[in-house]
């Protein structure tokens, strides 16, 4: 079976404005996903450095390989940027789990959804998420756009995943469930040679490609909800 990680944040403690929902989307997912349940961390114990490689960025403080790159899919539910996701905790780290400080996929992870605004918007996707980040990682799903503080839509993706829908597919019909239509969803996919992710399932349910170790291609989509 699959492993499972969350982090989510509601409190942000002044450095962003706080919301309502996250623990209930991430923690709807964590409960509803089969699988192996591995960390489930919020509000002041969730930490940007458990999403950052250890050695990268200032301060080079990351613990990835213990939390964040140690399970198969990690959930991630709070505010999002374009470089970076926030956390009400900068005492740890800095607050800002930033692409440059993450190398995904290097020991376990697969899938990461980073639920919160505009982390994959179009315009420069392909260097600040791209090739310096998937290294082994399948896919970032996320949004191009902003998107809103929703309760249920870490469940939705879960039970389409349970359901043997496809990963890209579980989390499109999540975010068309739960987003007016001027919402993008988004997502952001690694093929290496004749390695291609684009038909992944969650583990137990249909066809996992190969890890993309050393990406070739990286391949985008975006699509109102």
């Amino acid at each position: 079976m699959g492993s499972i990680g969350i982090e989510w944040v509601n409190q942000y403690n002044g450095n962003a404005s706080d919301l309502s929902n996250n623990d209930n989307n991430a923690r709807g997912f964590y409960n509803k996903l089969d699988g192996v349940r591995q960390f489930d961390y919020g509000d002041n114990l969730a930490w940007d450095r458990d999403f950052e490689k250890s050695g990268k960025g200032n301060p080079s403080q990351g613990t990835d390989t213990t939390y964040a790159d140690n399970v198969d899919i990690a959930f991630f539910s709070g505010h999002g940027s374009r470089s970076y996701l926030l956390f009400g905790r900068d005492d740890f780290d800095n607050g800002k789990a930033r692409n440059t400080e993450m190398e995904l996929g290097d020991k376990h992870l697969e899938w990461i959804v980073f639920d919160g605004c505009q982390a994959l918007e179009f315009d420069g996707v392909f260097d600040r998420w791209g090739w310096g980040v998937f290294k082994g990682l399948h896919f970032i799903l996320g949004f191009a756009t902003i998107c809103y503080d929703r309760r249920d839509r870490g469940e939705k993706f879960a039970k389409r995943l349970n359901d043997s829908w496809t990963v890209r597919e579980a989390w499109i019909k999540a975010c068309i469930e739960t987003e007016p239509t001027a919402t993008e969803w988004a997502y952001l996919r690694a093929n290496e040679g004749s390695i291609s992710t684009y038909s992944d399932h969650w583990h137990g349910k249909g066809f996992i490609s190969d890890d993309p170790d050393n990406p070739t291609q990286l391949a985008y989509a975006k699509g109102n909800c």
